[in-house]
């Protein structure tokens, strides 16, 4: 595939090349003077009327539409106020997906531009940089300093060295981690909150479903779109297995927790009781993680700075999602064996406490002890419950209807699903999630899920975005799909961009074919 056919997405941002330019872009406005006329001016080769513009308050009306482009022509005055100027850049991407590029004309604080290409922006100019630099504004990896010379050079080198950046973070799915980073500005972080709080239903549809890792070093991460999808399925469709305890335990460094030194060392002491029992690990960001789901993404992809203290903003939301899971999910006896710092969790319900050093053998030795009084006539947990459950976390509960008979096998180092011998999926511990055989294709081809419809050929490598017809609307990026014509199931693979950017995108790789 040639360097200039790709395409990359990262929820609303986009890079890509657009004839002789990559986005997001900041655009050289000496190239638009030197196409201007009386009555019209040139943005990429695409046309403007020079016109009258009013302000936001004297019309509703914000933006102009060119060729490829649409021009968000009062920017400057949204973006003093970042709640208008995120609610234009989602209202346009929801209009126009990513068939047009949004420039927003006098932007160019390289501080804000990360949150604004985020929200969806593709194109800047350096009109703003350029006042800076006369005013003496200096860029810094510290922020803005002030100097005693006129330093455009170094200022247009810098933004356009953020803008290298962002490039990069699309591509390798790290845009949001570098979003949180890149915090010199107030009003970028205001932007970036306004986008998790008001738009997580329109934003979470396009953010990839995985990404290499979850560097939560930051409050804002407790909102990350991924994460609060997590959280709300564990919350709103979880279902526990069919047993009667619950055994809640803290997190651990290291990922899987069961890897552990401080989780092996627990294991090995309950042993025998864990077959009538259900693991429930507590942490930040991510809320809670059932046993079984602490090899997939995110549970087993994220990293946090621990100290042995919580913010209020973690300890309210572990309590409240907490709350919501046992009102949902009951049992009969809950145990909750945890360090001191934990104890906040203890007013989610009617808990057993066992808290203090839960390494040591005195704190052991009681928790054996409980866990062989309450397990005495309890019912065993389903052996196929872990890998159902896994299943329904990653595709959605309706995939249980399409469970029966079953089982799990081991190949290559590898858990497999099968049927009657044949694989369905198969769990890629590398990437915490199951890839999806050809002979699970026809699951998701009769529930009409995760489908990509393509022209009558032969995919190979790549599915590329010209020869899809339609997607399912719950396709995101990194999601398993399998590729159909005409009712014919012709392969499976994963998604690299939305369902929304096959469509809209005539250029670029939509499907890598597995």
């Amino acid at each position: 595939m040639e360097k200039k056919d790709n395409v990359f997405t990262f929820g609303n941002a986009l890079s890509l090349y657009y004839k002789d330019y990559e986005t997001p872009l900041i655009i050289n406005t000496d190239d638009i003077n030197q196409f201007k006329r009386s009555d019209k001016f040139y943005v990429l080769g695409n046309e403007f009327n020079a016109e009258i513009k009013y302000p936001y308050f004297m019309s509703s009306l914000y933006c102009i539409e060119s060729g490829d482009i649409v021009m968000v022509y009062n920017a400057v005055e949204l973006i003093q106020r970042p709640r208008l100027i995120i609610k234009a850049l989602m209202a346009l991407r929801k209009k126009y997906g990513f068939s047009k590029l949004i420039y927003l004309p006098g932007i160019g604080d390289p501080y804000i531009i990360p949150v604004l290409v985020y929200a969806g922006a593709d194109l800047f100019d350096d009109i703003y940089i350029k006042e800076e630099s006369i005013n003496n504004i200096k860029y810094t990896m510290m922020g803005k300093t002030k100097s005693s010379d006129n330093n455009i050079n170094d200022n247009l080198k810098f933004a356009n060295d953020i803008i290298s950046l962002l490039r990069s973070a699309i591509k390798t799915g790290t845009l949001r981690e570098f979003v949180e980073k890149f915090q010199y500005s107030s009003r970028a972080i205001e932007m970036l909150r306004i986008i998790d709080n008001d738009y997580f239903s329109d934003y979470s549809m396009v953010f990839p479903v995985y990404t290499p890792y979850i560097k939560a070093n930051t409050i804002e991460s407790l909102n990350r779109p991924d994460i609060v999808s997590y959280r709300n399925y564990i919350k709103n469709d979880y279902s526990k297995p069919d047993v009667e305890n619950l055994l809640i335990l803290p997190c651990s460094a290291k990922k899987p927790y069961s890897k552990s030194k401080s989780h092996k060392k627990i294991l090995s002491r309950i042993e025998k009781y864990r077959k009538y029992i259900h693991e429930l690990i507590v942490t930040s960001p991510v809320g809670l993680v059932p046993r079984e789901l602490e090899s997939m993404y995110p549970a087993a992809f994220y990293d946090i700075p621990v100290i042995g203290l919580w913010y209020e903003d973690e300890k309210k939301m572990i309590n409240d999602l907490l709350k919501s899971y046992l009102l949902k999910n009951r049992y009969k006896n809950i145990v909750a064996y945890i360090d001191e710092d934990l104890n906040f969790i203890k007013s989610s319900g009617n808990i057993i406490l066992i808290e203090g050093n839960i390494l040591s053998e005195e704190k052991l030795s009681e928790l054996e002890s409980t866990l062989r009084d309450l397990t005495i006539n309890s019912p065993k947990m389903d052996h196929l419950f872990n890998y159902k459950s896994m299943l329904s976390y990653q595709f959605g509960t309706w995939i249980k209807d399409y469970l029966d008979d079953i089982k799990i096998s081991r190949s290559y180092n590898m858990d497999m699903v099968t049927r009657n011998g044949r694989a369905l999926f198969v769990f890629n511990e590398k990437l915490g999630r199951f890839t999806i055989n050809r002979n699970g294709a026809c699951i998701f081809l009769n529930a009409g899920k995760k489908i990509v419809y393509i022209d009558d050929f032969k995919p190979t490598s790549y599915v590329f975005n010209a020869g899809i017809k339609d997607a399912t609307d719950d396709i995101k990026p990194g999601d398993e799909v399998i590729i159909v014509h005409n009712n014919e199931i012709r392969g499976v693979g994963t998604a690299l961009i939305s369902y929304r950017a096959m469509i809209d995108l005539d250029h670029g790789a939509g499907v890598k074919v597995r």
